[in-house]
C-alpha cells in the first residue's frame, strides 16, 4: 500500500475527503517526528512505541568484494509492537 492508497482508506475510514485525510496524516507524522527528534519515546496504545536509539559504530562486510568498511555511530529509530498488535499478527499467518 503506498500513501495514496493509505490516504484514501483513512478517508474513508474516518469519513472525510482525501484532501482533509492527507493533511490530518501529514499532521501526524509531523508530530511524531518531531516528539522523536526531541528525544521522547511515542508510546500507542495496542499498536506500539517508537524510540530514538543509538547504533553503535560496525564493520560491514561487501557480500561481492568481501571489502570491510566501517559504519560510524548513527541515530536510529526503534518500533517495539505491543502484545495485541504480536497478537493480530500472528493470527493472519493461520489465514
Amino acid at each position: 500500500m503506498n500513501s495514496t492508497e493509505f490516504t484514501t482508506t483513512l478517508a474513508k475510514k474516518l469519513e472525510l475527503s482525501r484532501l482533509e485525510a492527507g493533511i490530518r496524516l501529514d499532521d501526524l507524522l509531523s508530530v511524531i517526528t518531531t516528539e522523536l527528534a526531541n528525544g521522547h519515546v511515542i508510546s500507542i496504545t495496542n499498536f506500539g512505541n517508537f524510540e530514538v536509539k543509538k547504533r553503535n559504530e560496525r564493520i560491514s562486510v561487501h557480500p561481492l568484494t568481501g571489502k570491510r568498511t566501517l559504519l560510524p555511530p548513527k541515530m536510529v529509530v526503534k518500533f517495539k509492537p505491543s502484545v495485541s498488535f504480536n497478537k493480530k499478527i500472528k493470527e493472519l499467518d493461520h489465514e
